[in-house]
């Protein structure tokens, strides 16, 4: 048996979630194209035959501006502790502060990194190459592994080089499970996922899910899910519910398709828009809150 525990790090929007749900072969992670979806540490659990591969994709590093983004770093910092290997994703270009930061951090805890260099689907080889030289010119990294995530090319390779650097030799988690998060928490995700695409630049930082009740019905296969949707100011209530509702009612009508797909049952989805202003930096709501 072999067994280790991985960070996936890299700046916001770099494709972490994408590679983090190409590597378990399901969504267990939002993804979007609006920096910093991803707001907490989220384990997904590879599984195969004498292997377990735990994966931790962390928020991307980024310059907080309130508690809820203090919260989100201190999740990085955490997820960088007594791991096997860190997965460092970056996009083709040239290291910036944030690689040499977080690479500066993998030195401090004497961890192995890999590099991978995302969405190579888009980008031509020359400049995959140079990428390759501009960062083994700052760090001796472990392995260097090109692919695309959203495509799922080269994926397996990274995986094997993954399992060189494991130490551990039991599983940490049952072999039948990919997630560590319940029911509960990836319906929230969802439904803030479906959200996020549909509403303007600013006001995705702002909201929160929040479900309020998940039942299902005794002796049928419905669940009745009833969230709340938080936002931080009352301007914002009515652009999350749109012109005669239709953005509410299409972003839940997929979030409730998408979790009937995860759950395998009928889900029935009620919806409320709550405003709570400037949440963010309540550290209360931001600690006390559980999906």
């Amino acid at each position: 048996m072999k067994s280790g525990f991985i960070t996936i790090a890299g700046r916001p929007n770099v494709g972490k979630s994408t590679l983090l749900n190409a590597i378990i072969g399901e969504k267990i992670s939002i993804v979007s194209s609006k920096p910093q979806t991803t707001r907490e540490r989220i384990v997904g659990i590879y599984n195969r035959k004498d292997l377990q591969l735990v994966f931790i994709d962390t928020p991307g590093l980024h310059k907080p501006k309130n508690k809820l983004g203090e919260k989100m770093i201190r999740e990085i910092k955490e997820a960088t502790l007594d791991v096997d290997c860190a997965v460092l994703v970056v996009e083709p270009r040239a290291p910036g502060k944030t690689e040499t930061e977080l690479i500066e951090r993998f030195k401090k805890e004497n961890i192995p990194v890999i590099l991978v260099i995302n969405k190579t689907d888009i980008t031509k080889k020359d400049i995959v190459a140079k990428t390759i030289s501009e960062y083994s010119d700052i760090f001796d990294f472990t392995a260097v592994v090109p692919l695309s995530a959203l495509r799922k090319d080269n994926v397996e390779p990274l995986i094997d080089e993954i399992i060189k650097t494991v130490s551990g030799d039991v599983a940490f988690y049952p072999d039948d499970i990919s997630t560590d998060r319940t029911e509960r928490q990836l319906a929230a995700e969802i439904l803030r996922e479906k959200l996020i695409r549909r509403l303007s630049d600013e006001i995705p930082y702002g909201i929160n899910v929040e479900i309020v009740s998940f039942k299902e019905r005794e002796n049928k296969p419905i669940i009745d899910i009833s969230a709340n949707i938080i936002c931080e100011k009352a301007s914002h209530k009515g652009i999350i519910i749109g012109k005669n509702g239709e953005t509410l009612k299409t972003a839940a009508t997929l979030a409730r398709q998408e979790a009937e797909k995860l759950l395998g049952k009928k889900v029935f989805l009620e919806c409320f828009v709550k405003v709570r202003e400037d949440w963010r930096n309540d550290e209360k709501y931001i600690s006390e809150y559980e999906q």
